[in-house]
């Protein structure tokens, strides 16, 4: 077992490299693993601790940035990466889905008659169609619209039997890049890497529908991902880049994550300060001696509460109704969009109900390759995906960058 370990932490460094990719775990001996599952193998086959970090040139790049210690509430901070990807890069593609994050990248590309070299699209397969709805009414009014921004819009499409050829190794789970948590690996799954030629650790990856794509070896591609994530901690406020995060994230060449980027790190902090006073908006305040209080909340003036001892994390999760805060534009048919919640349930259950047993018995193959290396997770993965780590954290107001390291060395102490 500890050979196959190694080998896929070499496959690993080797890909991360190939792909310049900015953010991975970084091992005592210098490897990158770019896996969670590998992370916690590597933790437990060697008793050590792996730690989850940005390229140094992504870090000496957020210090740089953040040296002024000035922020415009006003300016939009999107629109300035956006120009420097243009400028710093031959082809640009969105990784793009209809959905508030992707659709806020859009339009600051539209809006602002700046030309999307390509958008990219990828459906779940036919037994998950009901998935494809979304993006049918998401996405395609939107890439209707501005169809003449667009220079290329390209449609993924993958079949069942892509999805059995994924499973037909017992390392599936093992072997895909930039995955964050378990919960990523949904059973109808055939990851996008596998499309692209050189993105995978497998050759096998063209779909029944097409060859495998090529990418520019002077393009990148950006992804959208999830809101600000804060910590309230010793009555301070940070912007977080935890891993977990990263759940099914992809590993193509230059992807650029739009808010964890240097090139846009006021544009975070902007967007965390504004959410910072959404939580705190007094008339939302978390009444601490009931159990009816609102999600996402804190009352700083409630008298009974602790502001030094306390220790609260903030994100958004299934909150869609409140991507307006920070400036998440509306997208086109809001009410056919699934909430994250429903979409995890529908897709554990969707292939045993379509009576689909031959991908049913190969992903249980792979399942029980992982609970061999993890019999502690027959019952449940919440506590697995639940231990994140964090790359860097920001104090949004005095613009200080931290490592996981330099701020809570032994985890946080209240």
């Amino acid at each position: 077992m500890r050979s196959k370990l190694i080998e896929i932490v070499k496959n690993s460094t080797k890909l991360a490299k190939k792909m310049n990719y900015g953010y991975y775990w970084l091992t005592d001996d210098g490897q990158i693993i770019t896996n969670i599952l590998v992370v916690k193998w590597w933790e437990k086959e060697f008793n050590t601790w792996v730690k989850f970090v940005c390229t140094p040139e992504y870090m000496a790049e957020f210090k740089e940035a953040l040296k002024d210690k000035t922020i415009d509430m006003n300016h939009n901070y999107n629109l300035d990466l956006i120009k420097r990807l243009k400028k710093e890069y031959e082809h640009v593609a969105l990784l793009y889905s209809g959905g508030y994050d992707s659709q806020r990248i859009f339009l600051d590309f539209v809006e602002n008659d700046i030309r999307i070299d390509e958008t990219v699209l990828q459906y779940y397969t036919e037994t998950e169609d009901i998935f494809n709805e979304e993006f049918r009414q998401n996405a395609l009014p939107s890439l209707a619209d501005w169809r003449h921004m667009v220079d290329k819009q390209t449609f993924l499409y993958t079949t069942e039997d892509d999805v059995l050829k994924h499973y037909s190794d017992e390392w599936a789970f093992f072997n895909r890049p930039m995955t964050g948590l378990l919960s990523s690996n949904n059973m109808g799954t055939y990851p996008l890497e596998h499309l692209y030629k050189g993105a995978s650790y497998q050759d096998w990856g063209a779909s029944e529908h097409h060859e495998q794509l090529e990418m520019n070896p002077n393009g990148c591609f950006i992804k959208g991902m999830d809101k600000p994530q804060l910590v309230y901690y010793k009555q301070k406020w940070y912007v977080t880049c935890i891993d977990t995060i990263f759940g099914d994230r992809h590993g193509l060449l230059n992807t650029i994550f739009f808010w964890l980027h240097p090139g846009n790190v006021k544009g975070l902090i902007k967007e965390a300060r504004i959410y910072r006073d959404f939580i705190l908006d007094y008339k939302y305040g978390i009444d601490v001696n009931s159990k009816e209080y609102q999600i996402g909340k804190m009352n700083l003036q409630d008298s009974t509460m602790d502001s030094i001892g306390t220790l609260a994390f903030f994100k958004f999760y299934n909150q869609d109704n409140h991507n307006y805060v920070i400036g998440r534009p509306e997208i086109y048919n809001a009410d056919k969009k699934i909430p994250k919640v429903q979409k995890m349930k529908t897709r554990k259950n969707i292939f045993v109900e379509n009576d689909r047993w031959d991908i049913v018995t190969k992903y249980s193959r792979c399942m029980e390759k992982l609970l061999e290396l993890f019999p502690e997770c027959s019952k449940g993965f919440t506590d697995f995906n639940n231990k994140g780590k964090f790359a860097w954290l920001i104090d949004i107001d005095k613009m200080e960058i931290f490592t996981q390291q330099e701020l809570i060395p032994d985890g946080f102490v209240t």
